[in-house]
């Protein structure tokens, strides 16, 4: 399975990002969610290089259960890769998730055949400028605190994404300035990075600056704090919207 994962860009947007989670906590949470909201799975089978799709249907501790493969036929392929790319189909076209696995094994029940493959070691996320990102509704507060050429600022955080924030200011701040250590609080957490402000713009209801910034230094530690406070506002969102469906 040594295959060159880095993405490249197709255009000069520096503002699309690649975060590579490796850590099993938030690698177990993306997993969950992926289950909780049947979110539509594209496969793509090496060496033949075909595509189907599918759905993540159980996880067991070292393998994950997919449904069978759309269109069939992809059944009897599937035991003869070598590995599968697995693409996850958020509906939102802002972010990319995929991961490397290999077939494990094939699961029949009667007339349904499932399979198992191996949980992912590393999930890749290709974030781009227009992402979908999280608000921070009274639930989940977030402030930011920080300092804009020799002055503090402390605002409540707008919405947050994996390599992005943005929050409503009293003033405008100038594109491409750099805010230095800028502290970001949540629940019980605070979380340390550096900002890059990408756009100031004006807000006409209510006489405020839409203040949007690119994470451009956060420690690692830091980046996993952040992750997990976003994972768990996705999670939140997800059960809303079963609640919401099933009244």
């Amino acid at each position: 399975m040594d295959i060159n994962l880095q993405e490249t860009a197709n255009d000069a947007d520096s503002t699309v990002n690649t975060i590579r989670i490796k850590k099993d906590e938030i690698i177990d949470q993306l997993i969950n969610n992926i289950l909780t909201s049947k979110m539509e799975l594209g496969i793509t089978v090496f060496p033949y290089n075909q595509f189907f799709k599918s759905y993540l249907i159980g996880i067991k501790p070292k393998y994950l259960v997919i449904d069978s493969l759309m269109p069939f036929y992809g059944n009897k392929i599937l035991p003869k890769t070598e590995y599968l790319k697995i693409n996850v189909e958020s509906g939102n076209h802002g972010t990319d998730k995929y991961f490397l696995s290999k077939y494990k094994d094939e699961i029949i029940s009667g007339e349904e055949t499932d399979f198992l493959i191996y949980k992912p070691v590393e999930i890749v996320i290709v974030e781009k400028r227009s992402a979908l990102r999280v608000s921070t509704n009274k639930y989940n507060a977030a402030f930011i605190f920080g300092s804009y050429r020799n002055s503090d600022f402390f605002y409540p955080v707008y919405d947050l994404s994996w390599n992005g924030i943005s929050f409503n200011a009293a003033i405008t701040m100038e594109p491409e300035l750099i805010l230095k250590n800028t502290m970001v609080k949540f629940l019980d957490k605070a979380v340390h990075m550096d900002l890059k402000i990408i756009h100031s713009t004006y807000i006409n209801n209510d006489g405020k600056f839409r203040i949007g910034c690119r994470i451009d230094k956060i420690s690692d530690k830091d980046r996993d704090m952040l992750i997990n406070f976003i994972l768990g506002i996705e999670r939140q969102n997800i059960n809303s919207n079963i609640n919401s469906n099933s009244e």
